[in-house]
């Protein structure tokens, strides 16, 4: 009896234990939210760039003390694909291969925990297809961040086997967020279809064509504010393409456009002049 008695105030105590540090990382996820904030409006690249580690690794010790929370989840798949694109992927390719692999598990996780369709990256072909059309829009979060990740890593391992029977689910994906909102994140789902087509020859499956369609309804839908829809247009439609004035006319409207124009997203912007001016100097290598 005393035996009984002694497990029942273990549970107790436990189930005690997990809901406190639920409720300490649900009263401590707002200050992370303003960290967060304030990061997107950070000016200083340097700065940015040596904080968010930091900044993800505190998140992620708050999902110890709430796993399934969704905003933490999807916060995490952001920081880490942002992080691997702003400031990884051009000098450590692998590292940043990485990166977006763990950005996408966690964007995985968290539309298991906001939809009923299950772990996507178990499906393939027309189950994938069948499970993408169950979602909606409370899911896209999580399906946006999951296909922008799951698209850096593809991006980074085109000779990879692995790679091209990601191809389809990818552009599934990807279509599946233009089609519950265009305009979601600064018409994100738009730049990623674009970087999509246009970063590949038509031989690898790439088509110009639709990836201007949507590089241009991108710019639209923002007034041009958000940069990295100039730098992702001219880094692959223009480079493919060999449209030597359309990249140097995209890049330098970058360079020239202000970087507070967009105020929240003032980081991104100015990681994009950094990366236009990088691919200025590098014109001679890519036409």
């Amino acid at each position: 009896m005393l035996r009984v008695a002694g497990f029942i105030f273990f549970c107790l105590m436990f189930l005690d234990s997990c809901s406190t540090q639920r409720m300490a990382a649900q009263m401590a996820f707002p200050l992370i939210q303003g960290q967060y904030i304030a990061m997107q409006e950070e000016a200083d690249i340097g700065l940015a760039a040596k904080a968010i580690p930091s900044n993800l690794k505190m998140m992620e010790g708050l999902l110890k003390g709430d796993e399934t929370s969704t905003s933490i989840l999807n916060h995490l798949a952001e920081g880490f694909c942002s992080y691997s694109f702003s400031f990884v992927e051009d000098g450590e390719p692998e590292r940043a291969s990485a990166l977006y692999q763990r950005g996408r598990d966690y964007a995985v996780r968290s539309l298991v925990e906001s939809s009923s369709v299950g772990d996507l990256l178990a499906l393939t072909g027309k189950e994938f297809q069948s499970a993408l059309k169950k979602t909606n829009v409370n899911d896209l979060p999580a399906l946006f961040w999951m296909g922008q990740c799951w698209s850096g890593w593809l991006m980074l391992n085109l000779g990879s086997p692995e790679t091209f029977a990601d191809i389809s689910r990818v552009e599934w994906l990807m279509k599946r967020n233009v089609e519950l909102d265009e305009a979601y994140h600064y018409a994100g789902p738009h730049l990623a279809l674009g970087g999509f087509y246009g970063s590949r020859t038509k031989m690898l499956g790439g088509n110009p064509e639709q990836a201007r369609l949507h590089f241009e309804r991108g710019l639209e839908l923002n007034q041009r504010k958000f940069l990295l829809i100039q730098l992702i247009y001219a880094k692959t439609y223009a480079v493919q393409s060999q449209d030597k004035e359309l990249f140097e006319r995209l890049l330098k409207e970058i360079l020239e456009s202000h970087s507070n124009a967009l105020s929240e997203q003032r980081l991104a912007n100015e990681v994009a002049k950094q990366k236009a001016r990088n691919l200025l100097d590098m014109a001679d290598e890519l036409f």
